[in-house]
């Protein structure tokens, strides 16, 4: 499947729910960023780290992400290890407030998200689940079904499952270069205006984020690049849009970051039938 050019929100129902799998090794382009449905992400294997608002896992263990509507959160992926990950997504619309048992459930997603570490067991339980989930075609059948998973997960929560709470300036640093990728962004200033030392702000966002500043800056340029080539935008004109400096400039960020030109990557997603890496 090639990579959408419209976002997920558009091409879902509001009232049935939609399965996605990933797989595969890959760099990613990952950003901090939210969205209008509820997603269960179902982290089967591979090295990655979860970001929320206000807390981070990093390991290569089987992880389930509970995310809320406009829930602020990262999913990074490296590229070392083989990646497997199969999300539930759905809006509010597909399970509302009618089902009783539901309004219950909604405290499982936590305020700013919740992070489950899995035995073995348990990821496999689960992925039992959401396969039986996404090969009954009834709306009706999957929400009760749904309700069964989300029970389940209610039985199995740990208390004592491991948490690592993120500064702070570190949240802020990803938003404001989510929102500003498109300027010249100074490491120094950025610290300067979040009041706390440029070398504290580069070794807190390299371990919370696993990227460098400028990695996470790049890879920002570079998903924005993509969502605007596959928009069929000319690339002198993206290039300035999203900050690169010129086309040239633009070009080697590509060949460093994919190891092949712009028009190259856009042909090679065009062959995908893995699109994650926006995601």
């Amino acid at each position: 499947m090639a990579l959408p050019t419209k976002s997920l929100s558009a091409i879902m129902s509001r009232h049935d729910l939609m399965v996605d799998h990933f797989e595969g090794y890959r760099n990613d382009l990952t950003s901090y960023h939210t969205h209008q449905y509820y997603e269960i992400s179902l982290i089967i294997s591979g090295n990655v780290k979860v970001l929320l608002q206000d807390t981070t896992l990093d390991n290569t263990e089987s992880k389930l992400v509970l995310l809320r509507p406009k829930t602020p959160h990262m999913i990074a992926v490296a590229p070392d290890l083989f990646y497997r990950r199969v999300n539930v997504l759905f809006f509010h619309d597909f399970i509302n407030d009618k089902i009783d048992e539901w309004k219950r459930f909604m405290n499982l997603f936590g305020e700013n998200g919740r992070i489950l570490q899995l035995t073995p067991e348990q990821s496999s339980r689960y992925q039992e689940l959401v396969a039986r989930i996404e090969a009954d075609k009834s709306p009706f059948r999957r929400q009760m079904m749904l309700l069964c998973f989300l029970s389940e997960v209610e039985e199995s929560l740990d208390s004592k499952a491991p948490k690592t709470i993120v500064p702070s300036y570190v949240i802020e640093a990803m938003t404001y270069i989510n929102a500003n990728y498109p300027k010249k962004i100074v490491a120094s200033d950025l610290a300067w205006n979040l009041h706390i030392g440029r070398t504290t702000l580069m070794t807190a966002f390299k371990k919370y984020t696993g990227a460098t500043l400028n990695e996470y800056i790049a890879r920002c340029r570079l998903k924005n690049a993509v969502l605007a080539m596959q928009q069929g935008q000319k690339e002198q004109q993206i290039a300035e849009d999203c900050g690169f400096t010129d086309l040239c400039n633009m070009i080697r960020c590509f060949k460093r970051y994919f190891k092949m030109t712009p028009k190259q990557y856009l042909a090679s997603l065009n062959r995908s039938v893995d699109h994650a890496t926006l995601n």
